[in-house]
């Protein structure tokens, strides 16, 4: 009988652009519990990926830009949402079409390189496309029929529910070992 292989010891190499220190908790968090941490971590984690998968949404088409003859740099955009004028738009649609911030792009490389130290191909498309469903924004409920059609798989939603939040928590402990 083998001994399962916990997630520090199944990969002990990480891609060099992670920064842990990026993901790293407070120094009051170190004062927690293990599994404190954990959870702690694991939002984190989340949140970052969500805020990766909002940041490619938002980027730029150049092959939609050059084929309508527009310029293939950044399109026009407002700084922020609150800069449009009083026109119907969404939020979501207000969201869309403000400039990103260079920092996002900065946070978003690193986050996106956690996804390799996943084992299955299965659960880091499962956590890149929960992530891109969730419009920017942390949900409770996530739209697991967008996910399921997105991935291409015929899993149930209790099974795409856990299978997400074991990949989180996978990331979440290599990052806890590391740090």
């Amino acid at each position: 009988m083998t001994a399962p292989t916990s997630p520090i010891t199944a990969h002990k190499t990480t891609p060099a652009s992670i920064s842990v220190a990026e993901l790293t908790l407070s120094p009051e968090a170190h004062a927690k519990s293990r599994e404190e941490r954990l959870a702690a971590l694991t939002e984190l984690v989340e949140t970052r990926l969500v805020n990766a998968a909002w940041t490619l949404r938002r980027l730029p088409d150049r092959e939609r830009g050059l084929l309508s003859m527009r310029t293939m740099i950044w399109p026009d955009a407002h700084a922020s949402a609150g800069d449009y004028a009083p026109v119907s738009l969404t939020s979501l649609q207000a969201r869309l079409r403000t400039r990103i911030d260079p920092r996002d792009i900065d946070q978003m490389q690193p986050t996106l390189d956690l996804l390799p130290l996943l084992p299955d191909a299965t659960d880091r498309q499962l956590l890149f496309w929960a992530a891109w469903h969730q419009d920017g924004e942390r949900q409770a409920k996530l739209p697991w029929a967008k996910v399921r059609r997105s991935m291409g798989a015929s899993l149930s939603r209790w099974t795409l529910k856990r299978r997400y939040e074991n990949g989180l928590k996978w990331l979440a402990s290599i990052i806890l070992a590391q740090s």
